[in-house]
């Protein structure tokens, strides 16, 4: 057996997805809290001695990754590999402060799709990327729905307006629903990026990628929308395996 640990230490919620290769073919077994990943890598029969490690870290945590290192896990990390104007042939449209989740997820879109894809990762801050045939070409970054509802919380008359995220896609009549139905303004600026850069392809991942199918569900235009909920751990096992090691 032959395994990968895929880590993402984003802006919250680190995990690591569990690799193994078998019969010549990466399956993901597992995707855990990184708090939990001694656990999973005992059942699993995984150590430094079949196993490597790659990383993405929108955070540094040097301290949790101590004792990994101290089994002997060889460490690969995207940052040593992220030059700036270019990644792994990959042309980067975009300043050095380009988090690492974007740009390797940008990276698997870009070698994966081959058309013009507008990516975008929802979960506690939503990003949204144009990739072309002419690499990463930049994007937003806006809040997710949770920081976005908690503004609400400043205005007196609006703190205590019970909200749910069932979205009726009209124009609202209702506090509550005004509310709501607000947040599908940044649906509508996805859209504008679909019409300019003329995307054919829209791939989803993060914890709220159900919400985001739903906003592209009344499109009639012949757009591919794919959700892709591990993107992130299968990114990072596709560039470790072709492009750093021949695992």
């Amino acid at each position: 057996m032959q395994g990968l640990i895929t880590l993402d230490f984003g802006n919250s919620n680190p995990h690591a997805g569990l690799f193994q290769k078998v019969d010549g073919k990466w399956d993901l077994i597992k995707v855990v809290p990184f708090n939990e990943l001694q656990i999973y890598t005992n059942q699993l029969g995984m150590s430094a001695n079949n196993s490597s490690v790659v990383l993405c870290e929108v955070k540094s945590r040097e301290e949790e990754l101590a004792p990994l290192a101290e089994q002997g896990y060889l460490i690969t990390r995207v940052k040593e590999y992220w030059r700036g104007t270019r990644f792994a042939g990959m042309p980067v449209n975009y300043a050095k402060t380009l988090g690492e989740d974007r740009l390797i997820e940008a990276f698997y879109c870009y070698k994966k799709e081959k058309i013009p894809t507008l990516l975008i990762d929802a979960g506690t801050f939503v990003t949204m990327d144009v990739i072309t045939e002419n690499g990463f070409m930049g994007g937003y970054i806006i809040p997710g729905t949770e920081a976005y509802f908690s503004t609400y919380g400043k205005g007196e008359q609006l703190k205590d307006v019970p909200l749910t995220l069932n979205f009726k896609h009209q124009l609202p009549q209702e506090t509550a629903d005004a509310i709501t139905e607000s947040y599908s303004a940044f649906a509508a600026l996805a859209k504008s990026l679909i019409s300019e850069h003329k995307i054919q392809k829209i791939v989803l991942t993060g914890g709220l990628t159900t919400l985001w199918e739903g906003f592209f569900t009344t499109e009639k235009t012949g757009l591919v929308v794919e959700g892709h909920p591990h993107l992130i751990h299968w990114a990072l096992q596709y560039w470790m395996t072709t492009q750093i090691e021949p695992l």
